[in-house]
Protein backbone atom coordinates (compact mmCIF):
# COMPACT_ATOMS: atom_id res chain seq x y z
CA UNK A 1 0.00 0.00 0.00
CA UNK A 2 2.91 2.48 0.68
CA UNK A 3 4.52 1.33 -2.23
CA UNK A 4 1.29 2.12 -4.29
CA UNK A 5 1.14 5.52 -2.46
CA UNK A 6 4.93 6.89 -2.98
CA UNK A 7 5.59 5.83 -6.52
CA UNK A 8 2.55 8.26 -8.40
CA UNK A 9 4.24 11.30 -6.05
CA UNK A 10 7.99 10.49 -7.35
CA UNK A 11 5.94 10.51 -10.95
CA UNK A 12 4.46 13.13 -9.97
CA UNK A 13 7.69 15.02 -9.18
CA UNK A 14 9.66 13.76 -11.76
CA UNK A 15 6.76 14.78 -14.61
CA UNK A 16 6.79 18.47 -13.14
CA UNK A 17 10.36 19.04 -13.47
CA UNK A 18 12.25 21.06 -11.58
CA UNK A 19 14.96 24.29 -12.40
CA UNK A 20 17.63 24.32 -9.87
CA UNK A 21 19.05 28.32 -9.20
CA UNK A 22 22.50 27.70 -7.08
CA UNK A 23 23.06 30.29 -5.45
CA UNK A 24 26.49 32.12 -3.75
CA UNK A 25 28.30 31.28 -0.09
CA UNK A 26 26.21 29.39 2.30
CA UNK A 27 22.80 30.32 0.88
CA UNK A 28 22.37 27.18 -0.82
CA UNK A 29 20.74 26.43 -4.07
CA UNK A 30 16.66 27.05 -4.98
CA UNK A 31 14.10 24.57 -6.85
CA UNK A 32 10.78 25.36 -8.58
CA UNK A 33 10.05 26.77 -12.38
CA UNK A 34 12.31 29.49 -13.48
CA UNK A 35 9.38 32.70 -14.70
CA UNK A 36 10.26 34.90 -17.10
CA UNK A 37 13.31 37.33 -15.91
CA UNK A 38 14.89 40.46 -16.60
CA UNK A 39 18.54 42.06 -16.03
CA UNK A 40 16.59 43.32 -13.12
CA UNK A 41 15.54 40.09 -10.84
CA UNK A 42 15.63 36.42 -11.60
CA UNK A 43 11.84 35.26 -10.42
CA UNK A 44 11.18 31.49 -9.73
CA UNK A 45 8.24 29.75 -8.63
CA UNK A 46 8.21 26.54 -6.43
CA UNK A 47 6.31 23.72 -6.54
CA UNK A 48 3.83 25.31 -4.14
CA UNK A 49 3.24 27.91 -5.88
CA UNK A 50 5.23 30.52 -3.65
CA UNK A 51 7.30 33.23 -5.96
CA UNK A 52 10.57 34.33 -4.67
CA UNK A 53 12.98 37.51 -6.31
CA UNK A 54 16.43 37.05 -6.32
CA UNK A 55 19.16 39.72 -6.83
CA UNK A 56 21.71 38.36 -9.56
CA UNK A 57 24.54 38.98 -7.13
CA UNK A 58 24.00 36.47 -5.81
CA UNK A 59 23.02 33.79 -8.49
CA UNK A 60 26.04 31.43 -9.23
CA UNK A 61 24.29 29.00 -11.83
CA UNK A 62 20.74 27.87 -13.11
CA UNK A 63 20.63 24.24 -14.15
CA UNK A 64 17.25 23.83 -16.44
CA UNK A 65 14.83 21.21 -16.33
CA UNK A 66 14.46 22.12 -19.70
CA UNK A 67 17.34 22.35 -21.96
CA UNK A 68 16.08 25.52 -24.38
CA UNK A 69 15.60 27.52 -20.54
CA UNK A 70 19.69 27.60 -21.37
CA UNK A 71 19.07 30.04 -23.94
CA UNK A 72 21.38 32.60 -25.24
CA UNK A 73 19.75 35.49 -23.59
CA UNK A 74 19.97 33.67 -20.40
CA UNK A 75 23.41 32.70 -20.71
CA UNK A 76 24.57 36.59 -21.31
CA UNK A 77 22.29 37.74 -17.73
CA UNK A 78 24.36 35.13 -16.01
CA UNK A 79 27.48 36.36 -17.27
CA UNK A 80 26.35 39.44 -16.30
CA UNK A 81 25.25 38.17 -12.54
CA UNK A 82 28.93 36.88 -11.98
CA UNK A 83 30.57 40.33 -13.14
CA UNK A 84 28.07 41.91 -10.58
CA UNK A 85 29.35 39.39 -7.99
CA UNK A 86 32.66 40.17 -8.73
CA UNK A 87 32.36 43.70 -8.17
CA UNK A 88 30.65 43.82 -5.37
CA UNK A 89 32.96 40.84 -3.58
CA UNK A 90 36.07 43.09 -4.71
CA UNK A 91 34.10 46.20 -2.88
CA UNK A 92 33.46 44.59 0.18
CA UNK A 93 37.21 43.65 0.91
CA UNK A 94 38.31 46.56 -0.14
CA UNK A 95 39.54 46.92 -3.90
CA UNK A 96 38.27 49.56 -5.42
CA UNK A 97 40.60 49.83 -8.38
CA UNK A 98 39.13 46.58 -9.74
CA UNK A 99 35.28 46.74 -8.49
CA UNK A 100 34.53 50.38 -9.84
CA UNK A 101 34.92 49.62 -13.95
CA UNK A 102 32.72 46.43 -13.32
CA UNK A 103 29.71 48.71 -11.97
CA UNK A 104 30.53 51.52 -14.50
CA UNK A 105 30.09 48.85 -17.10
CA UNK A 106 26.67 48.33 -15.40
CA UNK A 107 25.47 51.61 -14.17
CA UNK A 108 22.34 52.69 -16.49
CA UNK A 109 20.66 55.09 -14.35
CA UNK A 110 16.63 55.07 -15.29
CA UNK A 111 12.99 55.44 -13.60
CA UNK A 112 12.67 51.73 -14.79
CA UNK A 113 15.35 50.77 -11.92
CA UNK A 114 13.29 49.46 -9.39
CA UNK A 115 14.72 46.35 -8.03
CA UNK A 116 18.06 45.72 -5.62
CA UNK A 117 20.20 44.70 -8.50
CA UNK A 118 20.26 48.66 -9.27
CA UNK A 119 20.87 49.34 -5.62
CA UNK A 120 23.81 47.22 -5.75
CA UNK A 121 25.20 48.66 -8.87
CA UNK A 122 24.51 52.35 -7.93
CA UNK A 123 26.04 52.13 -4.06
CA UNK A 124 29.04 50.52 -5.17
CA UNK A 125 29.68 52.74 -7.91
CA UNK A 126 28.89 56.02 -5.82
CA UNK A 127 31.16 54.13 -2.75
CA UNK A 128 34.29 53.43 -5.39
CA UNK A 129 34.21 57.23 -6.37
CA UNK A 130 33.94 58.44 -3.06
CA UNK A 131 36.96 56.10 -1.99
CA UNK A 132 39.06 57.99 -4.91
CA UNK A 133 37.74 61.15 -3.84
CA UNK A 134 36.33 61.66 -7.30
CA UNK A 135 33.40 63.92 -5.35
CA UNK A 136 32.03 65.20 -8.40
CA UNK A 137 31.23 61.84 -10.92
CA UNK A 138 30.17 60.38 -7.57
CA UNK A 139 26.42 63.04 -8.08
CA UNK A 140 25.31 60.74 -10.17
CA UNK A 141 25.19 57.15 -8.76
CA UNK A 142 24.28 59.38 -5.10
CA UNK A 143 21.20 60.89 -6.80
CA UNK A 144 19.98 57.37 -8.31
CA UNK A 145 21.12 55.51 -5.13
CA UNK A 146 18.88 57.82 -3.31
CA UNK A 147 16.38 57.93 -5.69
CA UNK A 148 16.09 53.60 -5.51
CA UNK A 149 16.05 54.35 -1.77
CA UNK A 150 13.06 56.61 -1.70
CA UNK A 151 11.08 53.73 -3.92
CA UNK A 152 11.42 51.84 -1.06
CA UNK A 153 14.63 49.22 -2.59
CA UNK A 154 16.90 48.15 -0.18
CA UNK A 155 19.93 45.96 0.26
CA UNK A 156 21.93 44.80 2.80
CA UNK A 157 25.14 43.99 0.56
CA UNK A 158 27.39 47.20 2.00
CA UNK A 159 26.41 47.05 5.80
CA UNK A 160 29.80 46.44 6.64
CA UNK A 161 31.21 49.02 4.87
CA UNK A 162 29.64 51.70 7.00
CA UNK A 163 26.61 54.03 6.80
CA UNK A 164 26.70 56.20 3.67
CA UNK A 165 23.41 57.98 3.47
CA UNK A 166 21.33 59.80 6.45
CA UNK A 167 18.25 58.69 6.98
CA UNK A 168 16.39 62.02 8.02
CA UNK A 169 17.70 63.25 4.34
CA UNK A 170 18.66 60.68 1.94
CA UNK A 171 22.06 62.51 1.40
CA UNK A 172 25.04 60.97 0.75
CA UNK A 173 26.93 62.57 3.99
CA UNK A 174 30.36 61.99 2.39
CA UNK A 175 29.09 64.25 -0.73
CA UNK A 176 29.74 67.93 0.32
CA UNK A 177 29.18 70.72 -2.43
CA UNK A 178 33.26 70.62 -2.11
CA UNK A 179 34.87 69.73 -5.04
CA UNK A 180 39.08 69.49 -5.73
CA UNK A 181 38.99 71.25 -9.48
CA UNK A 182 37.86 74.52 -10.40
CA UNK A 183 36.89 73.24 -13.87
CA UNK A 184 33.42 72.08 -14.26
CA UNK A 185 33.23 69.11 -15.83
CA UNK A 186 30.79 69.70 -19.19
CA UNK A 187 29.73 65.82 -19.51
CA UNK A 188 28.27 65.62 -15.97
CA UNK A 189 26.64 68.69 -16.57
CA UNK A 190 24.89 67.07 -19.42
CA UNK A 191 24.52 64.15 -17.80
CA UNK A 192 22.66 65.69 -14.69
CA UNK A 193 20.44 67.62 -17.52
CA UNK A 194 18.95 64.90 -18.39
CA UNK A 195 18.94 62.64 -15.56
CA UNK A 196 15.33 61.39 -15.25
CA UNK A 197 14.28 61.41 -10.93
CA UNK A 198 11.01 59.28 -11.97
CA UNK A 199 8.04 62.00 -11.11
CA UNK A 200 10.12 62.73 -7.64
CA UNK A 201 10.06 66.12 -7.98
CA UNK A 202 11.96 66.84 -4.94
CA UNK A 203 14.85 64.88 -6.12
CA UNK A 204 14.98 66.35 -9.01
CA UNK A 205 15.07 69.78 -7.45
CA UNK A 206 17.77 67.90 -5.37
CA UNK A 207 19.85 67.14 -8.82
CA UNK A 208 19.10 70.41 -10.17
CA UNK A 209 21.11 72.58 -6.89
CA UNK A 210 23.73 70.35 -7.19
CA UNK A 211 24.37 70.87 -11.00
CA UNK A 212 24.36 74.80 -10.01
CA UNK A 213 27.24 74.25 -7.27
CA UNK A 214 29.30 72.07 -9.45
CA UNK A 215 28.85 74.64 -12.77
CA UNK A 216 30.07 77.46 -9.97
CA UNK A 217 32.68 75.58 -8.02
CA UNK A 218 33.82 78.81 -6.11
CA UNK A 219 33.32 82.02 -6.29
CA UNK A 220 29.96 84.16 -6.46
CA UNK A 221 26.89 82.59 -8.14
CA UNK A 222 25.42 84.79 -10.94
CA UNK A 223 22.18 86.15 -9.79
CA UNK A 224 21.44 86.08 -13.68
CA UNK A 225 21.47 82.09 -13.51
CA UNK A 226 19.22 81.73 -10.36
CA UNK A 227 16.75 84.22 -11.85
CA UNK A 228 16.56 81.10 -14.51
CA UNK A 229 15.93 78.80 -12.32
CA UNK A 230 12.06 78.33 -10.56
CA UNK A 231 11.47 80.55 -7.36
CA UNK A 232 12.88 78.00 -4.21
CA UNK A 233 9.12 78.84 -3.19
CA UNK A 234 7.38 77.42 -5.60
CA UNK A 235 9.09 74.58 -5.59
CA UNK A 236 8.01 70.82 -4.65
CA UNK A 237 11.13 69.88 -2.60
CA UNK A 238 11.64 73.47 -0.39
CA UNK A 239 10.84 71.95 2.82
CA UNK A 240 12.62 68.77 2.42
CA UNK A 241 16.16 68.50 4.26
CA UNK A 242 18.16 67.63 1.43
CA UNK A 243 17.44 70.37 -1.12
CA UNK A 244 17.22 72.71 1.84
CA UNK A 245 20.84 72.36 2.70
CA UNK A 246 21.98 72.27 -0.52
CA UNK A 247 20.00 75.63 -1.67
CA UNK A 248 21.79 77.05 1.89
CA UNK A 249 24.82 76.35 -0.31
CA UNK A 250 23.82 77.77 -3.12
CA UNK A 251 22.82 81.02 -0.88
CA UNK A 252 25.73 81.41 0.89
CA UNK A 253 27.29 82.28 -2.20
CA UNK A 254 24.86 84.47 -4.30
CA UNK A 255 25.83 87.80 -5.06
CA UNK A 256 23.69 89.61 -2.98
CA UNK A 257 25.63 90.16 0.29
CA UNK A 258 22.29 90.51 2.23
CA UNK A 259 21.35 86.65 1.44
CA UNK A 260 24.86 85.33 1.84
CA UNK A 261 24.72 86.96 5.62
CA UNK A 262 20.63 85.35 5.53
CA UNK A 263 22.21 81.78 4.40
CA UNK A 264 24.93 81.98 7.40
CA UNK A 265 22.29 82.67 9.86
CA UNK A 266 20.44 80.01 8.95
CA UNK A 267 23.62 77.81 9.38
CA UNK A 268 24.79 79.22 12.06
CA UNK A 269 21.22 78.21 13.50
CA UNK A 270 21.55 74.87 12.63
CA UNK A 271 25.07 74.06 14.18
CA UNK A 272 23.08 74.73 17.36
CA UNK A 273 21.38 72.12 17.02
CA UNK A 274 22.60 69.01 18.61
CA UNK A 275 25.75 67.09 16.75
CA UNK A 276 25.18 65.06 13.64
CA UNK A 277 26.31 64.62 10.15
CA UNK A 278 25.75 68.06 8.78
CA UNK A 279 28.35 69.67 11.20
CA UNK A 280 31.43 69.22 8.78
CA UNK A 281 29.45 70.44 5.78
CA UNK A 282 27.97 73.52 7.82
CA UNK A 283 31.67 74.71 8.60
CA UNK A 284 32.60 74.10 5.16
CA UNK A 285 30.00 75.93 3.95
CA UNK A 286 30.49 79.15 6.09
CA UNK A 287 33.90 79.36 5.49
CA UNK A 288 33.29 78.76 1.44
CA UNK A 289 30.85 82.38 2.28
CA UNK A 290 33.03 84.16 4.44
CA UNK A 291 35.86 83.71 1.91
CA UNK A 292 33.30 85.67 -0.51
CA UNK A 293 33.22 88.81 1.42
CA UNK A 294 36.25 91.82 1.31
CA UNK A 295 36.72 92.14 4.12
CA UNK A 296 39.81 90.58 5.93
CA UNK A 297 38.46 90.52 9.19
CA UNK A 298 35.19 88.30 8.16
CA UNK A 299 37.74 86.38 5.73
CA UNK A 300 39.48 85.88 8.77
CA UNK A 301 36.34 84.10 10.27
CA UNK A 302 36.16 81.91 7.00
CA UNK A 303 39.50 80.86 8.09
CA UNK A 304 38.38 79.56 11.39
CA UNK A 305 35.16 78.06 10.24
CA UNK A 306 37.39 75.80 7.90
CA UNK A 307 39.98 74.71 10.40
CA UNK A 308 37.17 73.08 12.40
CA UNK A 309 37.04 70.43 9.83
CA UNK A 310 40.85 68.89 9.56
CA UNK A 311 41.04 69.77 13.29
CA UNK A 312 37.68 67.71 14.36
CA UNK A 313 36.37 66.04 11.42
CA UNK A 314 40.37 65.03 9.80
CA UNK A 315 39.30 61.33 10.05
CA UNK A 316 35.93 61.20 9.43
CA UNK A 317 36.18 63.54 6.41
CA UNK A 318 39.71 63.58 4.81
CA UNK A 319 38.72 64.49 1.46
CA UNK A 320 36.54 67.61 2.75
CA UNK A 321 39.56 68.24 5.27
CA UNK A 322 42.05 68.66 2.59
CA UNK A 323 40.20 71.12 0.64
CA UNK A 324 39.58 73.01 3.34
CA UNK A 325 43.37 73.32 4.09
CA UNK A 326 44.34 73.81 0.85
CA UNK A 327 41.86 76.63 0.68
CA UNK A 328 42.99 78.11 3.73
CA UNK A 329 46.85 78.26 2.61
CA UNK A 330 45.56 79.75 -0.78
CA UNK A 331 44.18 82.45 1.82
CA UNK A 332 46.83 82.61 3.67
CA UNK A 333 48.98 83.67 0.39
CA UNK A 334 46.56 85.91 -0.64
CA UNK A 335 47.03 88.19 3.08
CA UNK A 336 50.82 88.13 2.49
CA UNK A 337 51.27 85.51 5.36
CA UNK A 338 53.27 82.77 3.09
CA UNK A 339 55.17 81.14 6.08
CA UNK A 340 51.70 79.78 7.72
CA UNK A 341 50.18 79.26 3.99
CA UNK A 342 53.67 77.19 3.00
CA UNK A 343 53.53 75.05 6.71
CA UNK A 344 49.80 74.35 5.34
CA UNK A 345 50.49 72.94 2.49
CA UNK A 346 53.52 70.90 3.64
CA UNK A 347 50.63 69.55 6.17
CA UNK A 348 48.92 68.78 3.29
CA UNK A 349 51.26 67.34 1.11
CA UNK A 350 52.39 64.90 3.98
CA UNK A 351 48.53 63.68 5.77
CA UNK A 352 47.12 63.87 1.73
CA UNK A 353 50.06 62.31 -0.18
CA UNK A 354 48.37 59.54 -1.79
CA UNK A 355 45.28 61.06 -1.66
CA UNK A 356 43.88 61.06 -5.35
CA UNK A 357 41.99 64.57 -5.39
CA UNK A 358 44.75 65.78 -4.25
CA UNK A 359 47.76 64.56 -5.96
CA UNK A 360 48.30 67.04 -8.95
CA UNK A 361 47.86 69.91 -6.98
CA UNK A 362 49.92 69.02 -3.91
CA UNK A 363 52.66 68.01 -6.07
CA UNK A 364 53.79 71.09 -7.69
CA UNK A 365 53.50 72.49 -4.28
CA UNK A 366 54.80 70.54 -1.69
CA UNK A 367 58.85 70.40 -2.69
CA UNK A 368 58.27 74.50 -2.65
CA UNK A 369 56.74 74.68 0.96
CA UNK A 370 59.52 72.26 1.75
CA UNK A 371 62.41 74.74 0.19
CA UNK A 372 60.81 77.35 2.24
CA UNK A 373 60.60 75.57 5.46
CA UNK A 374 64.52 75.05 5.14
CA UNK A 375 65.78 78.84 4.87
Amino acid sequence: MIVLLLGPMILCRLALGLDVVELRGDLGELQGTVLASDEATLRIENSEGIRQEVAWDLVRDIRFDDPDGQNKAMADRLARANDIWRARSRLQRGDVDLAEPLFEKYFVPTPSNRDETSLIIAEGLLRCRLSRGDLVDAILPALETMRLRRLGVETDRYEQLGLLHDPGSGLCIYLPPAWAHETARSRLLSQLEQWDAGGDETLADVADTYRVLVEYPSGTIPESLLEKESDPVQRAGQEHPAFRLLELAVESRRDSVETRRSARAKMRSLLKQPSDWKRPWLHYLLGVSLLQESGDGMRRKGLVELAWIPSRYGSEHPYLAGIAMAMMAAELDRQGETEPAAKLRYELGTHYENHPAFRPRVADTVQKSQEELMR
